[in-house]
């Protein structure tokens, strides 16, 4: 039992004043610092986030993987969806930031609860719009290698590799990689997503319940 279900339990049980019974104030004052304390983090994690997507981005440009998209003249789609992707995760950490501060300087229970809501939210539109990003990007780029099947199999010719004669079976190999891909990064990117930000937001949804007993609001 952590020092904010202690307090709680000594203020629910209406201690005397002999055993340091604990103001509904005090509860209040515990339940904001761990609420902001749980935001900062996911405002940290959004940063570290931001920089281990910028160094796989530039890992992967630099890579002689992106000759095939360059032999594809998709270079525009790659780089515009890049900076697509820093802007909207730019934008959320500016969100998550305000967010901090906005509970922080909180001066009431009805205020704080608004607040939790709001940050519960922006969190699950920020997983589900980088689930969806992700997924999209690579359907997109499945299709576009798909209406470009032959240059494909120019390239990988010229790079030495052994492709099936038949196009339909390279067609078929290609859709079984492409779709595995995608399913193995839709749940790598959920298990992190549960991992890291479902704790986060559980714990915040805790605050919020306690919240909400204080204040007596249905």
């Amino acid at each position: 039992m952590d020092s904010l279900d202690k307090y709680k339990k000594a203020w629910i049980d209406q201690q005397s004043e002999e055993t340091n019974k604990v103001s509904k104030a005090d509860i209040y004052k515990m339940s904001k610092s761990k609420s902001s304390s749980i935001v900062k983090w996911i405002f940290i994690i959004g940063i570290l986030e931001l920089l281990f997507w910028t160094s796989l981005n530039f890992y992967f440009i630099g890579n002689s993987h992106m000759k095939v998209y360059e032999a594809l003249h998709l270079n525009t789609f790659i780089y515009s969806s890049v900076y697509i992707h820093y802007i909207i995760i730019i934008i959320f950490l500016i969100l998550f930031y305000k967010n901090y501060k906005s509970i922080s300087i909180s001066d009431n229970t009805r205020t704080l609860i608004q607040k939790i809501l709001i940050t519960r939210k922006i969190v699950n539109y920020y997983v589900y719009f980088n689930i969806i990003f992700a997924i999209t990007s690579n359907i997109v780029i499945l299709f576009l290698f798909f209406i470009n099947t032959d240059l494909l199999l120019e390239y990988y010719k010229s790079q030495g590799m052994e492709v099936p004669l038949n196009k339909d079976a390279f067609l078929n190999l290609l859709l079984v990689i492409l779709c595995v891909t995608i399913f193995i990064m839709f749940l790598l990117l959920w298990g992190f997503y549960r991992l890291i930000y479902g704790r986060l937001l559980s714990k915040l949804n805790k605050n919020y319940k306690e919240l909400i007993k204080l204040e007596n609001i249905e």
